[in-house]
């Protein structure tokens, strides 16, 4: 049921619904909770009201209000007891899951791995999708308790074909984070752009809270901590806006000791003092362990050793709370419980297996004992009937010898008329065989034709095929030739045609300076001129966006693709005027590179679509190239030309590339080109 926004709800379905778009699509989740609270007075149906519920409480949890999540949750399960089996099964998959998450949020571990657990029951009946969504929280839980190696096997358990647009989202920005946190920078820069990408396509502004912050991280570990505070702040923001407390509970730890480390400790307290109030409202384990350990860190940098101390012995009470041992025996086990339960159960089914082969070998052994019972009786009845012929075999011999008497007769006559028919026969014989060749021959004859004509036909299509492509490449090739040679050519004039005669002016008016001082004057503003013709004829020579920005270039060449090929290329830039900004040798050899990679798309790759991404940060330029080609099979020591020249301008900037490509997987080239170590334009 469609539901315009301009009209107002008025049944617990359209409320249903509302709160439901409010919450997934524009993430307004105080507006959402409104609509399903409006939802749940109308008396829905019994599966309507857990789904309201369940809808309330992922939205509460969104928020930071984990104890409101987690009652809405529990009161939750008896509700779903009453539904038949089949909603029971999917009803309660969903429900522990979300409850797993709120235990999570709030840093209980133990909780949230029974609930996962619990969930993973009940999904394994129902959705393999689900399940995935399930393995995945499992990861992330462990990725929690930093024990990254395990979270990164967890996160790819959940395989693509059982993911949502917004599950692949969320395993791109949590493999970042563990790639992160194991000392993987560019897998982990390369997974937080994926996740970018796809948070911007699909409007999450929740996860964008999460990239901004897992990018600060990237900064905050290369000690950029000024470029890590602006990510910050921005995830901070944009948390606000969505009222989601936690995200930026999390944004404002990682804020304060931020400002710790570039030895602003007093700028860092009121952070951590709203972080603070957050957390006294709705308690976290982890968030209180980060908390009172950046407070004992800040107040030691700040000379205050007295609260340092403090906040230190807070931090051991929380440490033991969290990382109790019993607990954590326990949580091992839990985490353990399903892949042992998965090698029970393919135990049970090789049991099965043995059982059902011994019951066949039991099965043939009957049967072949009833095959040796009905051999003995069929040889029996043999026996009597041997001895009956052989009765029979006396009175009959008597007969054959008579036969053989008319039989000798008849021999001879058939023996005359058997000539006859055989001389017939040859005859015929003799006059078909020649004829039989003959039609072989030309049945022959006519079958290789027709197979040379199809083949012919072929070749012509594939010729004709590849004189499109190199004509295409051609007419690129050409134009791009002309703009040089008539840039060349005009600069050539400039300087040999126009700077010589402006030379040979200056040389006649140096020798009337002396006799005319008013002439000095006229010499200066002439050498500007010459100098100013020098220069242009300079700049056609070495630079191709003298007059228009590099973004612009870029946008103009495409569209001359475009219009003489079948290709669609889409471009996006971040940060376009840093991009405009990069010195003339970046942008000539980016320029180049991107020529390159295009020729080599329409010359071998087959793809319809090029998407191009441009990105700029402080310290580098990161060129995204992406076909869906036919791909191919790349290995450090291929020699193509093409190649081989990406790779010599790349090393000349001192950059770093990353091709990843597969055959029928189309191809991804990933390049970083430091800014500040490039040499200036000459």
């Amino acid at each position: 049921m469609q539901l315009c926004w301009s009209q107002q709800p008025t049944t617990a379905t359209q409320w249903f619904q509302k709160g439901l778009t409010l919450i997934d699509q524009k993430q307004n989740y105080q507006e959402g909770i409104k609509a399903l609270d409006s939802a749940a007075l109308l008396n829905p149906p019994l599966p309507m009201l857990i789904q309201v519920k369940y809808a309330k409480a992922v939205a509460l949890n969104s928020q930071g209000h984990f104890t409101k999540a987690a009652s809405i949750l529990l009161k939750n399960i008896p509700l779903i007891n009453r539904c038949d089996s089949t909603k029971r099964v999917r009803f309660h998959a969903n429900n522990y899951r979300a409850l797993g998450d709120v235990y999570k949020s709030k840093g209980k571990h133990l909780l949230a791995m029974k609930n996962y657990q619990k969930a993973l029951k009940f999904s394994e009946k129902y959705s393999k999708k689900s399940s995935a969504l399930i393995l995945h929280q499992i990861g992330v839980l462990l990725l929690e308790r930093e024990n990254y190696y395990e979270a990164e096997n967890y996160l790819k358990k959940t395989v693509d074909a059982y993911l949502t647009p917004d599950l692949k989202l969320g395993v791109h920005l949590n493999l970042g984070e563990v790639y992160s946190k194991t000392n993987r920078k560019n897998k982990a820069r390369l997974q937080y752009d994926k996740a970018k990408k796809m948070a911007f396509e699909h409007n999450n502004q929740v996860a964008l809270c999460h990239i901004y912050i897992g990018y600060a991280n990237l900064f905050f570990e290369a000690e950029n901590y000024n470029k890590a505070i602006e990510y910050y702040e921005k995830a901070i923001t944009l948390s606000k806006n969505l009222g989601a407390q936690l995200l930026t509970t999390s944004s404002l730890l990682h804020l304060a000791i931020a400002y710790n480390k570039t030895k602003q400790g007093l700028k860092a307290i009121p952070y951590l003092d709203k972080a603070a109030t957050f957390l006294k409202k709705e308690p976290s384990l982890n968030y209180q362990l980060n908390l009172y350990n950046t407070y004992a860190l800040v107040y030691e940098n700040v000379g205050d050793y007295e609260k340092s101390i403090l906040y230190l012995k807070k931090v051991a009470t929380v440490k033991d709370s969290l990382f109790n041992t019993k607990k954590n025996k326990q949580f091992e086990e839990l985490k353990i419980a399903y892949e042992t339960k998965k090698k029970q159960q393919e135990i049970a089914l090789l049991r099965l297996q043995k059982k059902k082969n011994e019951l066949e070998i039991s099965q043939k052994e009957k049967t072949l004992k009833t095959l040796n019972l009905e051999k003995e009786l069929e040889a029996s009845q043999n026996q009597n009937t041997i001895l009956q012929l052989q009765k029979d075999r006396g009175e009959n011999e008597s007969k054959i010898i008579l036969l053989k008497q008319s039989r000798e007769l008849a021999k001879t006559e058939a023996s005359k008329s058997q000539q006859l028919k055989n001389a017939y026969l040859i005859g015929f014989v003799i006059f078909s065989i020649p004829l039989s060749i003959l039609l072989l021959v030309y049945y022959q004859k006519l079958k290789t034709q027709k197979e040379l004509a199809k083949n012919q036909k072929e070749l012509n299509v594939k010729q004709i095929s590849n004189l499109k492509k190199e004509q295409e490449l051609k007419n690129i090739k050409a134009s791009i030739e002309g703009q040089e040679k008539e840039r060349k050519r005009i600069a050539q004039e400039l300087h040999d045609a126009v700077g010589g005669s402006l030379a040979g002016i200056k040389l006649q008016l140096d020798h009337l300076s002396s006799k005319e001082p008013k002439l000095s004057s006229i010499i200066d503003h002439l050498d500007e001129t010459y100098n100013q013709v020098r220069h242009i004829s300079h700049d056609l020579l070495s630079k191709k966006i003298a007059n228009q920005q590099f973004t612009q270039l870029i946008k103009n060449y495409r569209q001359k693709i475009a219009a003489s090929t079948h290709l669609k290329i889409e471009t996006s830039f971040f940060n376009e005027s840093l991009i405009n900004k990069a010195n003339n040798t970046i942008q000539t050899h980016l320029y180049k590179i991107l020529q390159e990679l295009i020729n080599n798309v329409i010359k071998h790759a087959e793809a319809s679509i090029i998407e191009i991404q441009l990105n700029a940060h402080t310290d580098i330029i990161n060129l995204l190239f992406e076909d869906n080609g036919k791909g191919f099979v790349y290995n450090e020591e291929m020699k193509g030309i093409g190649i081989h020249n990406i790779k010599e301008r790349i090393n000349l900037l001192k950059g770093t590339t990353t091709i990843d490509s597969k055959p029928n997987h189309g191809t991804l080239v990933n390049i970083v080109i430091p800014i500040k170590s490039q040499p200036h334009d000459t």
